[in-house]
């Protein structure tokens, strides 16, 4: 049977842990590459957020068009380049918050009930679609927290990853 109140309690956690991580960071620290491809922690913050704001709005009935989700994504994440980091923080507690109200609405029922998510054909309940939501956003968290955590600072400000390689020059 499917448990509402463990998605509550998991997407409770996984927006904690992402609120301390956003809470180290200033504008040069989220917009320095942390991933090889050279995401940022802006990048993939923005991209969370989109993302819960997606499955919720998926969950709704509100997306029914098809679409490559990869070049969403991307345009996404360009657009989002543009945006001071202040503003992608605003939007990624708006989408916590709208995840989290939706989930306080929501019952057990809900796993059951047949969803479409046209980006994600494989996911045929809203059960399935809450349980990949919590998934997906752990998986970037745990991205964002090793992503951070891999950065030291020299002595002239510029970020080093743990190997010594050089990820910003200024």
């Amino acid at each position: 049977m499917f448990d509402m109140q463990r998605v509550r309690a998991s997407w409770q956690r996984e927006s904690a842990a992402i609120d301390a991580l956003v809470e180290q960071l200033d504008d040069r620290a989220a917009t320095a590459p942390i991933r090889d491809d050279g995401w940022t922690a802006q990048d993939i913050l923005g991209h969370i957020a989109n993302a819960a704001r997606g499955f919720v709005h998926g969950i709704q009935g509100a997306i029914t068009e098809s679409f490559d989700i990869d070049e969403l994504n991307e345009q996404r994440r360009q657009r989002g380049r543009e945006k001071p980091w202040s503003d992608t923080v605003r939007y990624w507690r708006r989408a916590r918050d709208e995840v989290a109200t939706f989930l306080a609405g929501a019952s057990d029922s809900i796993g059951e009930e047949p969803v479409t998510l046209t980006w994600l054909p494989q996911i045929t309940t809203k059960g399935d679609a809450l349980r990949a939501l919590i998934v997906h956003t752990r998986s970037h968290r745990q991205e964002l927290e090793q992503g951070i955590s891999g950065r030291q600072t020299t002595d002239d400000g510029r970020w080093t990853m743990d190997d010594g390689r050089r990820t910003m020059d200024d």
